[in-house]
């Protein structure tokens, strides 16, 4: 296994191991898929979850991965977690976009809501954000 792909899946682990810890007992790594791929993360029921490990910070092109493998899914909520070197892993970044974040009627900013505009915060408010929004 080349030193990426050990890292992914490392990666893939600790966020999982994180939020079996945080009260999702049924998440796990999902197996690989191909071209439909459906998030790496599975056992949270609509909710899809791309991890990223690489250092390439190719945010932008993540988040249309994350958006097409929530399609892919058909999970109605997501968000991508990225890892950030020498943090723990419930500090690591999560990203989600606004429209997912609260009522759509109350989330615009001074106009229309943009499925461009994500929101980041550490993978431990967003689990919380998650409990909050009723998915276990």
């Amino acid at each position: 296994m080349s030193r990426s792909k050990q890292r992914g899946t490392d990666t893939e682990t600790k966020v999982v191991r994180y939020l079996v810890a945080e009260g999702f007992s049924r998440a796990e790594r999902r197996a690989l898929k191909g071209a439909l791929d459906q998030g790496d993360v599975t056992g949270i029921e609509g909710v899809c979850i791309e991890v990223k490990g690489d250092r390439s910070n190719k945010l932008s092109a993540w988040k249309a991965e994350t958006v097409e493998e929530a399609r892919n899914a058909g999970a109605g909520m997501y968000l991508l977690v990225v890892r950030v070197d020498y943090k723990p892993v419930e500090r690591w970044e999560a990203h989600v976009p606004w429209s997912l974040m609260g009522d759509p009627d109350q989330m615009t900013l001074g106009g229309e809501l943009e499925d461009w505009q994500w929101v980041r915060m550490d993978l431990r408010l967003a689990v919380r954000w998650l409990h909050a929004m009723g998915y276990s």
